[in-house]
This record gives structure tokens, sequence and C-alpha cells, in this order.
């Protein structure tokens, strides 16, 4: 796996919409390294970065404004183009465009596509690096580390391969701070946030006998806690960890009827199924889509669709 990088001086990267750990963690790590190369990076992210991420060295370097020309533009971790948000129709319109993803379900929208099948967009751009034999530090290898752990839930998800822990081994040897980054990602959680977790719990919904449980997030719950829909990353975990629960939804609330979509499930349910039908995507067990209406109806649609998929 190769990035063409001949008569490319200047290159802007892109995180997808309502970011995670790995597209920032791969977009901070490919940055930092193409800057220790000699090489002129800038990134942009259309929606504001959860603060947990400024842990990381570059974070203050993330750009939501507009940008002047670049000789090459990346997309990562983005299944297709509109997963950039304002950026998408500026990285259409570009001649020399590469994506960088691991989503089964993605769309190839970029003159070079560099689709792999692995746990976490990281693991790509590491092999990337060492590829190309581009420079890893520790730093870098944190931002990697973060991307990897976010996106198989430490490990502990269906898509972790024996390959996540070859590359995690990997990166211990450039000394990165293994319980750091742990408190940061996993345990620490701000009081905000706990009650907000509190809020999740009290007002899940079941279905199909306990096996669908859904958690609706008003943006008046937000609000109300002085939180974003950034802080709502992670809540799935507390409707699939139910016991005899095979699909878990967290439903939050962007914008007055309009619903972000987080869905996991167990093997061998297929949660990218269920986003398919409302135009979204992702891994098998872990998807994602937008729904528009009102609350109990968009519930009312999850949950119906959500029992088709049901064994």
């Amino acid at each position: 796996m190769k990035l063409n990088l001949s008569r490319v001086k200047k290159i802007a990267i892109f995180s997808h919409i309502r970011p995670d750990g790995d597209t920032i963690g791969g977009m901070l790590a490919l940055c930092l390294s193409l800057r220790l190369a000699g090489y002129q990076v800038d990134m942009f992210c259309d929606n504001g970065v959860p603060p947990c991420y400024a842990a990381l060295e570059g974070f203050n370097g993330i750009n939501t404004a507009p940008y002047s020309e670049y000789d090459m533009l990346i997309a990562i971790d983005c299944a297709d183009v509109a997963r950039l948000g304002k950026w998408s129709r500026k990285f259409s319109a570009h001649s020399n465009t590469v994506n960088i993803d691991h989503h089964f379900t993605n769309e190839r929208y970029a003159k070079i596509n560099i689709v792999e099948s692995a746990s976490s967009c990281c693991e790509i751009i590491y092999q990337i690096l060492k590829d190309q034999k581009l420079p890893v530090n520790k730093a870098i290898a944190e931002s990697i580390y973060v991307g990897i752990i976010t996106d198989t839930g430490n490990f502990a998800q269906s898509n972790t391969t024996k390959n996540s822990f070859v590359v995690s081994a990997e990166l211990t040897d450039y000394q990165i701070d293994l319980e750091f980054l742990a408190d940061v990602f996993n345990n620490v959680k701000t009081y905000p946030r706990m009650l907000l977790v509190a809020d999740a719990i009290k007002n899940m919904r079941f279905f199909e006998d306990g096996k669908i449980c859904l958690i609706p997030v008003r943006a008046d719950d937000l609000k109300r806690h002085s939180l974003t829909i950034q802080d709502t990353e992670g809540l799935i975990k507390y409707a699939i960890h139910c016991e005899g629960v095979q699909i878990g939804i967290c439903l939050t609330e962007s914008t007055k009827d309009n619903y972000k979509v987080s869905l996991r499930s167990k093997r061998p349910i297929d949660a990218s199924a269920v986003a398919r039908r409302f135009g979204g995507g992702g891994h098998k067990q872990a998807a994602g889509c937008i729904l528009s209406g009102a609350l109990e109806e968009v519930i009312e649609k999850l949950a119906y669709t959500a029992s088709l998929e049901l064994i």
C-alpha cells in the first residue's frame, strides 16, 4: 500500500463528520508523519472535534475553516464522499484525491482508493507508513493506537484481528503511554457526561422481547448538561451490552427532528443491513445512518427495520 507522492508538496487531509477515534487518529498520524518527511500538510474536519482528542499531538492544528489549494486531498475513514460534509464538493472536483478506508461499503469515490479489510483505518495507515518508510515516532504511534482501540472496542469487537494485536504490539516499541491513553479514551468521564449516561440508561427502550435496545437522546438532553453530540460517543455500548440484546441503537437528535443513528449488533446479525435501508452503512457489527421525522415515528421505523434482521 503506497501513496503516490511524486510532484506533491502541499496536502490536505480530511476526517469524516462527527469524528471518532479512528478518523482523528488516522488523520493526525498521517499528517505528523508527512510533515516530518518534509511535506506541507493541513487537516480539516467539518464538525468540532471532541476535546478528549486534545491529548494527541497535533490536535490544535485541525481546521474547520476554508482552505487554499493543494496538490493532493486525502479522505480518512470515509465510506462515501458525503461523509466529508462541507468539503465533499471540493474533494470530488479535485484531480488528485485519495480515499483511505476499511469499510466494506466504501464507494471508491476518489481517484486513488486504498480500501482494505482491517479492524480500523489506522491499521492501514500504519502499513502505508511502513511500506513507504515514512517517519513514525511516539506521537504518531499513539494516534494510530487510539484509532485501533476505539474502533475495536479495546480489542473486544468482532472486527478485531490478529493484525490488530500485531500492530499494537509494534506500536509499544515507541513507548506509547498505554495507561494514560486508556484513561483518556475509555475510563475517565466528566460529571456532565456521567449524568448523560444516567439519562441514557433511564430512557432505554426495549423491543422484540428484549432483543433490541434503543437509547433516544434529545437535543434538550445535551443542552441540559452543556454537552454536544460528540459527547454521545460510546453511549451505544450500554444498549448492546444488555443481556439478551442482539441489536443496540443510539438515536441522537442533532437538529430539530434530525437524528444521528448508531447501530451495534452481535454476530451473525448485520447492523449495516439496517443502516443501508436508510441510506447509511458501515461494518456488519457497527454501522450508522441519518433519519428525520418526529421522534416516535423514527423510533418505530428503526425498531421495525431492526426486527427484520433478527434471527
